[in-house]
């Protein structure tokens, strides 16, 4: 009987390069690797594969996908194309109050300070902000123009609001951090009047001027490094931060842009403002929504007037004035406008099935506004329409 020869055992070559795998990947290639997935559920498993990928992950913080991500209450996230829709959820990220950038806010429920937090590093963005109930009202002088008071946006019968102090407790109404991430500013109050407020990141109050009174303020944004806000009548203000001393103080106010709001016929609709910064460009997006409890009781009121509508301006500091858009996009491609309370970005998208497209975020105000999506024509009001 003959038998089989036995196999020899493989033996490694001292020549030969020694078995690698994915794990053994260097930390900075695998961080170029990184740099290169377009989505965030793809940087999710990224950092699940292996504890060195984990490890690079931490150490080579990418740019933010150009693809924006939709983050729900309860902590689970989808991508809004349908390319790049498939649906994760971290736990931790869930109890969020709103949306600043790419972090998300949180409220401690100890002292009533707000966190903004890194949802995929779930590490703190910055020293924590204090309660608007921690306000120091600053007495230093302040160059600051007054609210306007258009008449011809209301009529005659109304009276003029009152914009003296609110009497309920003050809350945090809106939050826009520095690109430089040392200066946070935001509007606390209440209702429709707030008062610009700013603070650096771990200081103990907020600094409000005692200068300048309630404003209706509708957003703010930073541009180019200026903090400006839009206020109910359309006007364009910006504000110029003390160049020195602690803590962070306003020294102007000056309005750079007189607005058009609608008018008395706006009292049928509720008027949205949002300002974004796309692309080198500061745009301000007007939504008017029909009043929820607005019935079609007289002949003058017809369908048409009572249909959402919106407009897209871009600022124009030379002369002064909002200029209407058909396009959000320029030569380098196509952008969507993504609209919210809390945040609003352009996004740069690739082809034309997305460009100039707005999409307003469902944003705490239940009552008047869904999300949705529109597209930018020559028509002169475009139907918003519910997006799926």
């Amino acid at each position: 009987m003959v038998q089989r020869p036995r196999k020899r055992a493989r033996t490694t070559s001292p020549c030969s390069p020694p078995a690698s795998s994915w794990r053994d990947l260097p930390l900075d290639i695998a961080g170029e690797v990184l740099r290169r997935l377009p989505s965030y559920a793809d940087r999710i498993c990224f950092g699940a594969t292996c504890r060195s990928w984990r490890t690079s992950a931490r150490e080579h913080r990418a740019p933010p996908p150009l693809s924006p991500c939709l983050c729900f209450a309860d902590g689970s996230f989808r991508g809004f194309f349908p390319e790049d829709a498939r649906p994760f959820r971290l736990p931790a990220a869930a109890g969020w109050l709103g949306s600043c950038g790419e972090w998300l806010l949180y409220r401690r429920h100890d002292d009533g300070a707000y966190l903004l937090v890194d949802p995929f590093s779930k590490a703190a963005a910055m020293a924590p902000l204090p309660s608007v109930s921690r306000l120091h009202v600053r007495h230093d002088p302040i160059v600051a123009v007054d609210e306007r008071d258009l008449r011809w946006c209301r009529p005659t019968w109304l009276p003029r609001e009152n914009t003296g102090e609110p009497q309920a407790a003050a809350s945090l109404l809106k939050l826009a951090v520095s690109p430089a991430a040392d200066v946070v500013a935001a509007v606390v109050g209440e209702g429709r009047h707030g008062k610009l407020a700013v603070c650096r990141p771990g200081a103990p109050a907020w600094s409000v001027s005692g200068g300048d009174g309630w404003r209706r303020i509708k957003d703010m944004a930073f541009y180019q490094g200026k903090l400006y806000a839009v206020d109910h009548n359309e006007d364009l203000l910006a504000v110029t931060l003390a160049a020195d001393g602690e803590p962070p103080a306003m020294s102007r106010i000056d309005r750079v842009i007189n607005g058009k709001p609608p008018g008395a016929a706006a009292l049928l609709r509720v008027t949205l403002h949002y300002l974004v910064d796309s692309g080198g460009e500061l745009l301000l997006v007007r939504r008017e929504v029909q009043r929820s409890s607005m019935v079609r009781t007289q002949p003058w009121q017809h369908t048409a007037e009572l249909q959402d509508r919106f407009a897209v301006f871009r600022a124009d500091f030379r002369r002064s004035r909002w200029r209407r858009v058909k396009t959000i996009g320029d030569e380098s491609g196509g952008r969507a406008l993504f609209v919210g309370r809390w945040c609003s970005r352009a996004v740069r998208v690739a082809g034309d099935r997305w460009a100039d497209q707005v999409f307003f975020l469902e944003d705490g105000r239940r009552r008047v506004a869904h999300t949705g999506a529109a597209l930018l024509a020559e028509e002169e009001h475009l139907r918003v329409r519910e997006a799926e």
